[in-house]
């Protein structure tokens, strides 16, 4: 069962009326200590000075706080407040239960010092009061600025990772329609194909963008899309195969990763080749990390040097670190065995999709 929530408005009320009867059980137990020295005396004539007193100080603090503001410190404050709220707290336990005297135009010396301790316990009680609410008001402001620059760094962050793909989407956009616009006289039916091709990845890419989270399944399409693309340009020079589980490509995964490897293969790997070669994207989990390998076996890093210094490789990493910090790397190295080629390898945490 739910336990229930306080409306947004009463939540200020709620917290006022904690803090009155706080104060009233603070004030009740002190009147009945020093009730405990005058046990032949009614125990409700220290609880209602007692009381008065707590009541009255805490008024008087709230509206020298208001009216005052930072002018008043804490001995100023003490000193004004201590003594007007006892006087205040006798008289009113003077007027409604009686029994004691009054301390305002009839009292003599000894009655003002039988309410010596009163002023003593008011003034240690009020100096308390103030550190104690001057110490929440810094901790609240505190806490305010640190969630003022998390939102900064947080703002930061999604306008790095904005400008980062806007810097990576223009790239493979503009070399497709350069591709399409050379295709259309000397072969329009493959130009025709490309384009449907280009119009899945556009449609694809918006997709993507409307909505809040991307999972893997979302950046499969696009790069299957971008693949199709690359092998109506490439012909035979190109093969590729996907790889991945299907429970594997519900999982969220940061629009922008995978595809920067697959243009980075295609580029660098296959297109130098005269031969070309073949793309394998291969997935797999190992306990809370996703592993996603981009294998290509094209001229291989020895031919390449650029390889690791291009932009697109540079924004992942860059993705990366804003996204996942240290838990989020990548990779790239050639082919194990002696095989040509590169594999380029994303290991990142994974984050349930929703």
């Amino acid at each position: 069962m739910r336990g229930l929530r306080l409306a947004p408005e009463a939540v200020p009320f709620a917290r006022g009326l904690g803090s009155i009867l706080w104060l009233v059980a603070f004030c009740s137990l002190i009147s009945v200590g020093l009730w405990t020295g005058h046990r032949s005396e009614p125990l409700v004539r220290y609880l209602v000075v007692g009381n008065g007193i707590g009541l009255c100080a805490s008024a008087l603090s709230t509206l020298i706080e208001k009216v005052g503001g930072g002018r008043f410190g804490l001995v100023s404050r003490v000193l004004l407040i201590a003594p007007l709220s006892v006087i205040a707290g006798v008289e009113i336990a003077a007027y409604t239960v009686g029994g004691v005297p009054h301390l305002l135009g009839r009292a003599r010396l000894d009655a003002w010092l039988h309410y010596g301790t009163s002023f003593v316990i008011t003034s240690v009680a009020c100096a308390f009061g103030v550190v104690f609410a001057q110490a929440m008001r810094m901790r609240a402001s505190l806490e305010m600025q640190r969630r003022e620059a998390a939102e900064l760094r947080q703002a930061e962050t999604a306008a790095r990772l904005a400008l980062l793909q806007a810097q990576i989407e223009p790239h493979f956009l503009f070399n497709t329609l350069a591709n399409v616009q050379s295709l259309i006289e000397r072969d329009p039916k493959r130009a025709a194909s490309m384009l449907d091709s280009l119009n899945r990845y556009l449609r694809a890419s918006l997709k993507r963008t409307r909505n809040v989270a991307s999972t893997l399944q979302d950046e499969i399409e696009l790069v299957q899309a971008l693949l199709d693309i690359a092998a109506i340009r490439l012909g035979d020079r190109l093969r590729y195969a996907i790889d991945i589980a299907d429970p594997l490509r519900c999982l969220s995964l940061a629009p922008l990763l995978l595809q920067p490897l697959v243009e980075n293969a295609l580029l660098h790997g296959i297109e130098p080749s005269i031969d070309g070669g073949e793309i394998r994207i291969v997935g797999h989990r190992s306990g809370d990390t996703l592993t996603l390998d981009v294998i290509d076996t094209g001229v291989g890093l020895g031919h390449n040097t650029k390889l690791h210094g291009g932009v697109g490789l540079a924004n992942v990493r860059a993705r990366l670190h804003a996204l996942y910090g240290a838990r989020g790397r990548m990779s790239v190295a050639a082919n194990a065995e002696g095989a040509r080629g590169v594999t380029a390898r994303l290991s990142i945490p994974i984050v349930p999709s929703h």
